[in-house]
C-alpha cells in the first residue's frame, strides 16, 4: 500500500479511536478532562503552530527509519552484502536482493519503500501546512519555529526523499530503470526525481541562509552535489529531467560550497528508531553479512546458489567479486574504514561489536587477529575454529560499523572529498585542491599512508572502501564504468534487478501504473 493510502488508513483509524473513547467517557474510570495524547491526534490537531517543532521531530525519526531500511537493502543488490551462509534461518527476500531477482511481494523492499513513502509525505504535507493552511500561522507567538525552519525541514526531507526514490528504487517491469511513483501518481523517472530534489535543495538553501547558518549550507550543498553527480553519470535512457552536462557543471558548483574537514551530517537512531544494519547486518541479525569474494559463501545455501553471478573466465570459471575480508587481511589498517565483526555460532561477535583495532588486543590471538583469523577460516561454508570453545567458531563476518544506536552519516566530509576528486578526474572544477591530494586527505583521516598517483579506477576503490556500509556501491556499480556489475544480464529468462523494483503493495493500488 502506498503511504499516502496508509496514512489516509491511519486517520480513520484513529477517527474510530476517539469515537469509542467519547462512548467510554461517561464510565467513572475515565477522565475526561485531560489533553488528547498526540501521538493519537488526527491530522487537523496539527495545524496549531504550537505543533510545528513536533512535526519536524517526526520526520526526522521518520528519516532514520529510513535511510539504513533503504541503504542496506541498496548493499545487498550490489556485491556489498550478500546473503548469509546461515540463510535458512532467515529471510528468503534477502536471497532475491543477493540473486538479483526480486519477486513483485519481496516484504523487505516493501517495508522499506513504505518507510520512505511516509517520510517524504510527511514533509511534503508540511509544506503544505505552510502554504495552504491558514491556521498554521507561523508568525503567531505560540509557534514553536520559525517558517523558516519549517521551509527548511519541508523542502530538505523532500528533496532527500526524492533523492532516495531516484537512486534507490526502479520499475517494477524494468529492473534496470530508475524511478518511483509518488502517492497515485504515474511512473517518473529517476531524472526527473533528481530535478524535483535539486528544485527543493534550492529552496532548502535559501531558507538556511536566511537562518545564516554556515554548516547547514555546506551540509545541504554536499548532498545537492552528490545527487548531481549520480544524476549526471548514470546512462539514464529517458530524456529530460536532471541529468548529464548540467548536472555534473551544477555538482562541481555546489561541491566547491559543500563540507570542511570534520564536519559530516548525521542521521540520528535511538532506542526507538534502532538503526537496521545492526538487525539486518550485523551482530544483531546477519542476514546480510560481507562480500568475501569465495563462490561457496554465495546467495543461499540451496541448489544452484550462484547462478546468477557473473564469472571473471569462461573457460576457468573464476569468480569476479571483491572480497573485504582480504582487503583487511592485507592491510589490518584497512580496519579503520572497513569495521568488521566475526559472527560466531552462537551469534555473537568476538572482541566486542565492531571489531575495531582497539577491541582485538586483549584477545588470545594477539595483534594479529584478523589476518591470523584469514590464514584458518576455510570459505567452504562451514565454521572454522579459531580456539578451544565453540564460543570461538568462526561462522560469518559481518559489518562492524553500525551498531543498534550509531548514528549514520547522511554525508561526511570524506565523501565530499570524494565527490570532488571524481569531479576533478572528469575534468570540473570542484575547488582548490588536487584530486589527489583529497583523495589523501581522506585515507589519512583513517591512518592510511599517502597514494602517490589516482586514476579513477583507483578512485573507485576508496570510494567502495571509505563508503563501505553506506549504500553507494549500488550506484557506482551503474555509473562508473571501471566498477563492473556483478550479476549476469539474465538468469532463467529473467532480467536481473539492478535497482530495488517497486513491489505490489506500491503498485496495485495506483490506477496510473
Amino acid at each position: 500500500m502506498s503511504s499516502y493510502r496508509t496514512t489516509l488508513k491511519r486517520l480513520s483509524a484513529l477517527s474510530v479511536v476517539l469515537a469509542l473513547a467519547v462512548t467510554l467517557s461517561a464510565c467513572d474510570s475515565f477522565v475526561s478532562n485531560v489533553d488528547q495524547p498526540v501521538d493519537e491526534a488526527g491530522s487537523e490537531q496539527f495545524s496549531d503552530p504550537a505543533e510545528a517543532e513536533f512535526l519536524i521531530t517526526g520526520i526526522e525519526a521518520q528519516w532514520a527509519d529510513t535511510h539504513s531500511g533503504v541503504t542496506d537493502l541498496a548493499d545487498g543488490l550490489s556485491d556489498e552484502l550478500r546473503f548469509g551462509i546461515n540463510g535458512d534461518a532467515t529471510f528468503p527476500t534477502f536471497s532475491q536482493l543477493d540473486a538479483g531477482i526480486i519477486a513483485d511481494d519481496n516484504n523487505s523492499i516493501t517495508g522499506a519503500l513504505n518507510d520512505l513513502q511516509e517520510y517524504r509525505y510527511l514533509a511534503d504535507d508540511l509544506l503544505r501546512r505552510v502554504e495552504e493552511d491558514e491556521r498554521f500561522d507561523l508568525s503567531d507567538p505560540s509557534a514553536s519555529a520559525s517558517e523558516e525552519e519549517v521551509r527548511l525541514a519541508a523542502n530538505v526531507h523532500g528533496a532527500n526523499a526524492r533523492y532516495y526514490l531516484a537512486t534507490y528504487f526502479g520499475h517494477p517491469d524494468d529492473p534496470r530503470r530508475g524511478g518511483a511513483t509518488i502517492d497515485t501518481s504515474a511512473f517518473i523517472p529517476s531524472p526527473e526525481l533528481y530535478q524535483e530534489a535539486e528544485d527543493k535543495y534550492a529552496e532548502a538553501l535559501t531558507e538556511a541562509e536566511a537562518l545564516e547558518d554556515g554548516l547547514l549550507q555546506r551540509q545541504i550543498q554536499s548532498v545537492r552535489a552528490r545527487a548531481a553527480l549520480y544524476a549526471g553519470t548514470h546512462d539514464f535512457q529517458d530524456s529530460g529531467g536532471f541529468q548529464g552536462e548540467e548536472a555534473l557543471q551544477a555538482a562541481a558548483e555546489y561541491a566547491r560550497e559543500g563540507l570542511q574537514q570534520g564536519e559530516s551530517w548525521d542521521v540520528a537512531y535511538d532506542l526507538n528508531t534502532v538503526n537496521d544494519y545492526h538487525n539486518q547486518a550485523g551482530a544483531g541479525r546477519l542476514q546480510l553479512a560481507v562480500q568475501d569474494g569465495n563462490f561457496n559463501q554465495l546467495a543461499t545455501s540451496g541448489e544452484n546458489p550462484s547462478e546468477s553471478y557473473r564469472v571473471a573466465d569462461e573457460d576457468t570459471g573464476e569468480l569476479v567479486a571483491r572480497s573485504h575480508i582480504e582487503t583487511v587481511a592485507n592491510n589490518p589498517d584497512e580496519l579503520n574504514r572497513i569495521p568488521l565483526t566475526v559472527i560466531n555460532s552462537g551469534g555473537t561477535t568476538l572482541g566486542g561489536f565492531g571489531a575495531l583495532p582497539e577491541n582485538l588486543q586483549g584477545l588470545a590471538l594477539g595483534d594479529d587477529l584478523f589476518p591470523t583469523i584469514f590464514d584458518i577460516w576455510e570459505p567452504n561454508g562451514a565454521p572454522e575454529s579459531i580456539g578451544d570453545s565453540d564460543t570461538e567458531t568462526i561462522i560469518e563476518w559481518g559489518q562492524g560499523k553500525w551498531e543498534e544506536r550509531t548514528d549514520m552519516p547522511f554525508v561526511s566530509w570524506q565523501e565530499l572529498f570524494l565527490i570532488r576528486a571524481e569531479l576533478e578526474l572528469r575534468g570540473y572544477d570542484a575547488g582548490g585542491e588536487s584530486a589527489l591530494e583529497l583523495v589523501n586527505a581522506v585515507r589519512a583521516s583513517f591512518g592510511l599512508s599517502d597514494l602517490s598517483d589516482i586514476d579513477m579506477e583507483r578512485l573507485a576503490v576508496e570510494r567502495d572502501r571509505t563508503l563501505f556500509a553506506t549504500g553507494h556501491r549500488l550506484p557506482d556499480q551503474r555509473r562508473m564504468d571501471v566498477v563492473e556489475w556483478h550479476l549476469e544480464d539474465e538468469v532463467g529468462g529473467e532480467q536481473t534487478a539492478q535497482w530495488l523494483q517497486l513491489t505490489r503493495s506500491e503498485t496495485e493500488p495506483n490506477p496510473n501504473l
